[in-house]
């Protein structure tokens, strides 16, 4: 199991979309449509001890993106938006996960730390 503020950071998502009823996977080989997937994070180090960090959350839909998905997505946008998790930005996108192309929207998930 990883540890350090990345694997922090990625806990932190992971337990605010658990409190929200949000179901999420880590494991890209556990994506699947109807779940938001935890990408590995992106950080600037401004010190030993300060970061900030940035973590995509993709909100997966099912193929091929009807508006029943679109729905979907929207609806746990504003659900994940609602939660304590401080979203930066967001755009729709796609992805490949078990080689299916999934409709997306893409969140960027903004996490500071001081490992003091």
């Amino acid at each position: 199991m990883a540890t350090g503020f990345l694997a922090d950071a990625i806990d932190l998502c992971s337990d605010a979309l658990t409190a929200a009823g949000i179901p999420w996977a880590y494991d890209p080989g556990q994506a699947r449509p109807k779940c938001v997937m935890i990408e590995l994070p992106e950080f600037t180090l401004y010190s030993k001890a300060v970061a900030d960090i940035r973590i995509r959350l993709r909100v997966c839909g099912a193929p091929p993106g009807n508006k029943a998905n679109n729905d979907f997505i929207l609806t746990t946008v504003e659900d994940i938006m609602t939660s304590t998790v401080i979203v930066e930005s967001g755009s729709p996108g796609t992805a490949d996960y078990g080689n299916q192309q999934l409709p997306t929207y893409d969140l960027v998930a903004r996490i500071g730390t001081n490992n003091r």
